[in-house]
């Protein structure tokens, strides 16, 4: 019976993931959003943007004059995760706001607040194009 209660607590511990290992979890799939936007932009040779509206995180291709939507990169923020807040080189944005990368590589630093279950996790991105996802958004 002891070594059934000791599976069992281990169990429930593996397959109930607490907040930070859910927070960790979902900024970093942010992040990676964003560094396919921005890679999609390098090496397509369009400018490409990230969105977040919705509870989604959304990638859009410049066509033409016109913004269109990449069905297949659109994706459901996690339950309990949203974007506070989002900087483009210092400046606050409004958290709808396009986040475009350009096609030539050079960056501008940027900021994403996101608060997942509670917790405040940032994605930030530097001018020579590195993304991260840290604690404390």
């Amino acid at each position: 019976m002891a070594i059934v209660g000791i599976v069992i607590a281990v169990a429930s511990v593996n397959l109930i993931p607490s907040d930070a290992q859910v927070a960790r979890r979902e900024s970093g799939l942010v992040a990676l959003a964003v560094e396919h936007a921005r890679d999609a932009a390098w090496f397509g040779g369009r400018p490409t943007s990230v969105t977040f509206e919705a509870g989604r995180v959304r990638e859009w291709r410049l066509t033409g004059a016109s913004w269109q939507l990449d069905a297949e990169r659109d994706r459901l923020l996690a339950p309990g995760s949203r974007v506070t807040a989002i900087y483009v080189d210092g400046q606050p944005f409004k958290p709808d706001t396009r986040l475009v990368f350009l096609a030539d590589g050079l960056g501008v630093p940027f900021r994403i607040a996101l608060e997942v279950r509670g917790l405040p996790w940032a994605i930030e991105g530097d001018a020579a194009g590195a993304v991260s996802a840290m604690e404390g958004g």
